[in-house]
């Protein structure tokens, strides 16, 4: 997605949603994140582009918010964490696009710009993350994803909209996760006294919009995505 500004009465489209409920979580979860264009030689082309690069340090913590990461996303302490996060909205499209999935020097590329290990390390991991990428890779694998020198590397597909009986068998963040982790992290049952939970929403930005829908459901109330899209006038 392009721009992250403060957008007063912006459109939203329910890709862009999408896309945005991806970029939450993984903040909310204590990863950096952008999105990423891979440049190609041919005039008015690009090679490749992620939709959300996240990236997550070894010892990030942020105790005052008394919330744990999300298990989905299996964190493990001491080490960088690095996502390429592909977002879909239907499940007949939850798949990597075709130049991550099948272009080494896309996603060399990507891992370049990321900067998390040198050029040799960087080949080696292309090769044993592409496998990963590909249609039909169990769960576990998806999720372990290739570990080297205290660096994991890992492909996520997201899709909001859909639910794990849409897409059995992939690893995918779906929009229950996303709404849920928000919602504990937005809405705790009870004050916490380290951290405040009411403040300036528009400091989130472009995200604020959701940030304020999600706030503005309460404790006690459930987070319906369908309610979000009204929210925004995404149709």
């Amino acid at each position: 997605m392009s721009g992250h500004e403060v957008t007063t009465g912006r459109r939203w489209g329910r890709s862009e949603v999408n896309e945005a409920l991806a970029v939450l979580y993984l903040r909310l979860a204590g990863y950096f994140t952008t999105g990423l264009l891979v440049h190609a030689p041919e005039w008015g082309q690009n090679r490749t582009e992620v939709d959300c690069l996240a990236i997550r340090h070894p010892y990030h913590e942020q105790p005052e918010r008394r919330v744990s990461p999300p298990p989905f996303l299996a964190v493990r302490r001491g080490e960088v964490d690095l996502l390429l996060c592909e977002v879909k909205s239907v499940a007949s499209e939850l798949t990597f696009n075709e130049r991550l999935r099948n272009d080494r020097e896309a996603l060399g590329s990507v891992l370049r710009w990321a900067g998390v290990f040198s050029d040799s390390p960087a080949s080696e991991i292309v090769d044993r993350l592409l496998p990963l990428l590909q249609q039909g890779v169990p769960v576990q694998n998806a999720r372990d994803g290739v570990a080297e020198a205290g660096v994991r590397v890992r492909g996520l597909l997201c899709c909001p909209p859909c639910e794990e009986t849409d897409a059995p068998g992939i690893w995918c963040l779906f929009g229950s996760e996303i709404l849920r982790f928000a919602h504990e992290c937005f809405n705790p049952p009870e004050p916490r006294t380290e951290s405040s939970t009411r403040y300036n929403f528009r400091q989130w930005g472009w995200l604020s919009p959701i940030v304020e829908y999600i706030k503005d459901c309460g404790a006690q109330n459930h987070v319906a995505l369908d309610g979000l899209y009204e929210h925004l006038g995404a149709g």
